[in-house]
């Protein structure tokens, strides 16, 4: 192996490494706006759902969702023409 290969050798290993990392980011970045789970896990489903809904057809269960709040500066209107 001359010198050559050597660099060759850590050029390439370096490359994949840095186009690892990059899809790591990139994944992270999909599952903060909600497109993919990576890092966290799903919510899991109930696996007695069917046949508790044989069994009990009344009974509904649902999830509420709630609005985020922002945590930041909030939106003002135009402001006002100073009276005279």
């Amino acid at each position: 192996m001359g010198p050559s290969r050597h660099v060759t050798l850590f050029v390439t290993v370096a490359g994949i490494s840095i186009a690892i990392y990059g899809l790591h980011r990139l994944a992270l970045f999909a599952e903060s706006r909600g497109w993919i789970f990576y890092k966290t896990r799903p919510p899991r489903v109930r696996t007695l759902g069917l046949l508790e809904e044989l069994i009990e057809p009344e009974v509904e269960h649902m999830i509420e969702a709630k609005p985020r709040r922002r945590s930041g500066p909030k939106k003002r209107g135009p402001a006002e023409p100073a009276l005279r």
